[in-house]
């Protein structure tokens, strides 16, 4: 995953901490460096943040890590 959607993407959790989205993507960084692996029912969930979202800089960094999940 690249470093920069990370970034941008542990920024957003940081400044919208109390939301359901923040939460899942915090959950899902951290399956990005650990063995454990994503479920079918987050992985919907993010299909469905990366749909709706308008930020075209938080999207794209959605995709890069739905991407390097689903590896």
């Amino acid at each position: 995953m690249d470093e920069y959607s990370r970034i941008i993407i542990e920024n957003h959790c940081r400044t919208h901490s109390n939301t359901k989205k923040a939460a899942l993507l915090q959950r899902l960084l951290k399956y990005s460096v650990s063995d454990r692996e994503a479920s079918d029912y987050e992985m919907c969930q993010l299909q469905t943040l990366i749909m709706r979202e308008k930020n075209q800089n938080l999207k794209a960094a959605m995709e890069d890590l739905d991407a390097f999940l689903c590896l």
